[in-house]
């Protein structure tokens, strides 16, 4: 199970270049990780933005977004919880230089061309105020 977090600025999101040996390495996509044994979601979602870009996030600012459970074409199933995050203390910086390569403010509805689609997904969700989706399953 994964958090992904939209930081939002001025109706602009912030999304990482990928790098190093991970998946999606030289795509966008939103900051993100995967959820600790015995941690909430919220818990979760304040301690990747603490570990990758550096911010303080008090979790009542963390607010729901949306939640896929997609099945990519060339990868396992991942079941991921969106969140929008619009207040913090600090500038976001790479705090992890060997999987993050680049920081960017984006408009949602203007994603660069090589954005993984798990970030798109929540993003949509995010937009859209749809809370679920299942990208990737067949319909049955």
């Amino acid at each position: 199970m994964d958090v992904l977090l939209l930081l939002v600025r001025d109706e602009r999101i912030l999304l990482t270049l990928r790098a190093g040996d991970i998946y999606g390495s030289g795509w966008w996509a939103l900051p993100s990780g995967r959820i600790e044994p015995n941690e909430d979601v919220v818990s979760a979602a304040v301690r990747e933005l603490d570990e990758e870009l550096g911010l303080t996030v008090a979790a009542r600012d963390v607010t729901f977004a949306g939640v896929t459970h997609a099945l990519p074409p060339d990868s396992e199933a991942r079941l991921g919880f969106g969140f929008a995050v619009r207040r913090w203390q600090g500038e976001p910086t790479i705090r992890e230089p060997d999987v993050c390569a680049g920081l960017c403010w984006r408009s949602p509805t203007d994603l660069p061309d090589r954005t993984l689609p798990y970030t798109r997904e929540i993003v949509r969700l995010h937009l859209t105020g749809e809370a679920f989706s299942r990208p990737g399953w067949p319909d049955r």
